[in-house]
């Protein structure tokens, strides 16, 4: 009989263990954005861009976290600008802080600066921000 008992417990126990294990909306920390990064960086303006002659942009991107510092690789046309320096996560935000100067020949916004969304999607690092005149999305996968 307390053979029996044991081993109900015993599943329970497992089976409680795996859902708690399985949590998907879990906070992302430092020790999770260390390495190379690589992927899409996609902008779609909501008006005419001033720059541009499209209304969506797209193009390749490596971004590198170490530490609290980031760098963030430059596209053909500033898509996108690149930047580093350091940054911070907070529940699901994440804050950039480029220390570059800019020549403002370009939409700023393409620097990777400032705060945007961040979550974890089919393996992917999904980091997303409206910013004035458009939606600027990374789509990540570490190396």
């Amino acid at each position: 009989m307390r053979h029996r008992l044991k081993i109900k417990n015993f599943i329970f126990a497992l089976f409680v263990l795996s859902f708690v294990s399985c949590d998907k909306d879990e906070e992302l920390s430092f020790s999770d954005l260390k390495g190379v990064y690589n992927g899409t960086f996609t902008v779609e303006y909501s008006e005419d861009p001033i720059f541009y002659d499209q209304m969506e942009l797209s193009n390749e991107v490596t971004i590198e976290f170490e530490n609290g510092n980031f760098s963030c690789s430059s596209g053909e046309n500033h898509i996108p600008a690149g930047g580093s320096g350091k940054y911070e996560m907070n529940d699901n935000k994440i804050t950039f802080n480029d220390e570059n100067g800019w020549f403002a020949d370009f939409d700023g916004n393409l620097v990777l600066d400032g705060e945007y969304d961040i979550k974890e999607e089919n393996s992917k690092i999904i980091i997303s921000a409206h910013k004035g005149i458009g939606f600027y999305k990374y789509q990540l996968k570490k190396q």
